[in-house]
């Protein structure tokens, strides 16, 4: 194993993110390829980032 991980597995189902170019936050529910879906607002807004689009939130 080398001393860096990849950004693929960066990111968990129920992990809070924050979109980085929109800077609205929520949580991962999906994973699919490459890319996280992400629900914000309760659910009202869900849509698909890549890893590099999110941040996690503490």
């Amino acid at each position: 194993m080398g001393l860096f991980s990849s950004n693929s597995d960066e990111f968990k189902i129920g992990d809070r993110v924050r979109v980085k170019y929109r800077g609205q936050e929520g949580y991962i529910i999906d994973k699919n390829g490459s890319l996280y879906m992400v629900s914000i607002n309760n659910g009202q807004i869900v849509d698909s980032y890549s890893a590099n689009d999110l941040e996690k939130c503490w």
